[in-house]
């Protein structure tokens, strides 16, 4: 998530993520650091999958410097220019334009009137679920496809039992990047009312 800690004070076993969140690579390859012991102890363990199996990928790392299967060759270059990227930024700096972008987005959400799903303390930093306006032109397609023409994705929410969608402060944007869009979402809420 692009959140900085200290994988050895925080006491974390292992860490995983994907490559194309934060680090703003391609989709299609996951990575753990981890305590390499408790990996290996891991040896012994049953085996719920061939596939998914860290020891296994592990252990057939260090025998032959490759994958266990076949690579997604694409995807490992692609993480690998993100990670130039990220440490040219440095972390301090990026997570500081994440945090810049998130606190954007929500003076755009006040602005607007638009509440978020999660309370502002538990949010990661990262990403919003906002709620749907309750307002009976609200469209959520309409508006997503209004932005989108314009350059914009508003994503739909995750949360299963209420109507939500999801603002995003992770990539190569900044605060004018948000300024902008809410002129557009504005546009877009407007345009519902006028028809």
């Amino acid at each position: 998530g692009m959140i900085p800690f200290d994988i050895g004070k925080d006491n974390v076993d292992f860490c995983m993520a994907s490559a194309q969140k934060g680090l703003q690579a391609m989709t299609g390859l996951s990575f753990i650091v981890g305590d390499e012991s408790l990996i290996r102890a891991s040896r012994d363990y049953p085996k719920r999958s061939y596939y998914c199996n860290l020891y296994l990928q592990y252990d057939y790392f260090e025998k032959t410097g490759e994958m266990h299967f076949t690579p997604p060759v694409q995807t490992v270059y692609a993480a690998r220019q993100a990670l130039d990227e990220y440490f040219a930024v440095g972390e301090e700096a990026k997570f500081a334009r994440h945090k810049r972008v998130f606190e954007a987005i929500h003076k755009g959400l006040q602005e607007l009137g638009l509440q978020y799903a999660i309370k502002r303390e538990w949010q990661s930093g990262l990403v919003v679920s906002v709620l749907y306006p309750d307002d009976p032109l609200w469209d959520f397609d309409k508006v997503h496809d209004y932005c989108y023409e314009r350059g914009f994705t508003i994503y739909p929410g995750k949360i299963s039992t209420t109507n939500t969608f999801r603002l995003c402060a992770l990539g190569e944007i900044d605060v004018e990047d948000i300024e902008r869009f809410f002129e557009v979402m504005r546009e877009a809420k407007m345009s519902l009312n006028n028809k």
